[in-house]
């Protein structure tokens, strides 16, 4: 029990500097402490987000809502016939929504966010003004967006770490193609111009790109032996033709396309 409560203390703090490596904390919980009995869990747990909190509030709060909210809708999704792919983007959706809250609280507007930004990237990083104004102004239209990939990087390697040998068997509901279309009659065919619907457009849309690159690896495996370059080849594909990746994975939740899936 003092070995897993020092590893996720550790884990955390790593994950706080190394944010694109906080998937690793959220994995190694879920196939660590289902090991441990119910007392041991609950001791790990309230150890280690004590000393978490002592060490700075703020933190605490990030490690309960991107990782054990992560850990506990993965625990309850175990328990239902939801897809992996619509538990991931579900997990993400609501992680999201609450690190918004979050950063609402404790910074404050999206404005105050930028200021902050702004003031840190003039003291530390040497650019141009024109350069930090253009950032600022994608981070701030975007900022929604931003806050969904880093979830949804922690929420995807933790599910593929844990199941990657089911990965060719992951689905997704068709019913995120509404949210699509919604968003993107508002925003593309009403011209409403709304921070929260652009958002949900280019999410929505990073969705089904998601899942277009799981199902361009699958029919790659059909012909490619080795599944790195698969994986590989199915990304960088994704990388040149994002609309034609998005248009296939649409249509897979459709059940359009059929995929054989022989090949582990």
């Amino acid at each position: 029990m003092i070995k897993v409560t020092l590893n996720i203390i550790l884990l955390f703090l790593a994950s706080s500097l190394i944010p694109l490596g906080s998937f690793i904390l959220p994995a190694y919980k879920i196939k660590k402490m289902p090991k441990l009995n119910s007392k041991n869990r609950l001791f790990t747990n309230l150890i280690s987000g004590g000393v978490i909190y002592f060490i700075d509030d703020k933190l605490f709060f990030v490690y309960v809502v991107f990782f054990l909210l992560l850990e506990g809708l993965y625990y309850l999704f175990e328990r239902t016939s939801i897809e992996i792919f619509d538990r991931i983007f579900i997990s993400t959706t609501i992680t999201t929504a609450m690190g918004y809250l979050l950063m609402r609280t404790f910074i404050g507007t999206p404005d105050d966010l930028m200021t902050i930004l702004d003031g840190i990237y003039k003291e530390y990083l040497i650019l141009d003004q024109t350069m930090i104004t253009t950032m600022m102004g994608y981070i701030k239209q975007h900022l929604l967006v931003i806050v969904f990939t880093y979830s949804l990087v922690i929420n995807y390697f933790t599910y593929f770490i844990v199941k990657g040998k089911t990965y060719r068997e992951w689905n997704i509901s068709y019913l995120w193609v509404l949210v699509y279309i919604i968003t993107f009659l508002i925003d593309k065919t009403l011209k409403i111009d709304n921070f929260y619907v652009k958002n949900l457009y280019s999410i929505t849309t990073l969705i089904y790109i998601i899942y277009g690159i799981k199902v361009l690896y699958s029919v790659f495996r059909e012909k490619i032996g080795w599944r790195v370059y698969g994986k590989s080849l199915a990304i960088v594909t994704a990388c040149f033709f994002p609309i034609g990746i998005f248009i296939l994975g649409v249509m897979n939740s459709f059940g359009i396309i059929k995929i054989n899936k022989r090949r582990k």
